[in-house]
Parts: structure tokens; C-alpha cells; sequence
């Protein structure tokens, strides 16, 4: 068996010289600083605009999940009322006694009381 090696040469190039640039960019730009404050002013103002519209979006959205909640509530509200009426219905004075007559009680009249002086007390044997 031989030992066949493999050698692999690897060049190293910078990104400037990929691009055929004689220097960095960013050292372009500082050689000149009207034209860093020109970029850097521009950039800013892209970044800017970029965050208002990221931000605008959110509330715009934000918005409609509101006004969705908004209306689940004023629906569960105007449930609410109307489970309460019922409820006042179902337990008038009225309602009960018509329920009572319906299980076959019967109204209660003639009723007397008895006014003990002191303290009595009644016990069955």
C-alpha cells in the first residue's frame, strides 16, 4: 500500500480585493468624511423609517385584537343582562308561588303566633 497524501493549497483572499476594491470600504468612507456623515445620516434615516413602520404594524395590529376583545366583552355583557333578568323572573314572589302550586303545596293562611314572656322553651318526648 502506498500513502498517497493529498496537499490542498488554500488562498486566502480579503473581501476588498474580492471585490476589486483597493481598501475596505469603511476606510473609503472615512478617508472622505462628507461622504461618512452623508451615509451615516442616510443609514440613520433608513433605520428610522424601517423601525416606525415596524412599529406602526405592531399597533395597527395590536388594534384590531382590541376592538375584538372590545366586542367579545360588550356581547358577554349584554349576556349577562339578560341572565340576570331571568334570574329576578325566576325568583320572584310570583314565579315561586306558581312553582309551589305546581308541586302541589298549598298557600298558607291563618297563620297565628304565640309571644312566650320570658324564656320558654319547648321539648318533645
Amino acid at each position: 500500500m502506498t500513502n498517497a497524501t493529498r496537499v490542498y493549497a488554500l488562498t486566502m483572499t480579503k473581501p476588498h480585493e474580492t471585490l476589486g476594491l483597493e481598501q475596505p470600504f469603511i476606510r473609503q468612507i472615512t478617508k472622505d468624511s462628507s461622504v461618512a456623515r452623508f451615509a451615516l445620516l442616510w443609514a440613520l434615516i433608513f433605520g428610522l423609517g424601517l423601525t416606525y413602520i415596524g412599529f406602526v404594524t405592531a399597533s395597527s395590529a395590536q388594534s384590531f385584537q382590541l376592538r375584538d376583545a372590545q366586542q367579545r366583552v360588550d356581547k358577554l355583557q349584554s349576556q349577562s343582562r339578560a341572565l340576570e333578568m331571568q334570574v329576578a323572573q325566576a325568583g320572584s314572589i310570583d314565579s315561586l308561588s306558581k312553582r309551589a302550586q305546581g308541586l302541589g303545596y298549598v298557600a298558607v293562611t291563618g297563620v297565628q303566633t304565640i309571644s312566650a314572656p320570658g324564656h320558654s322553651y319547648a321539648f318533645a318526648r
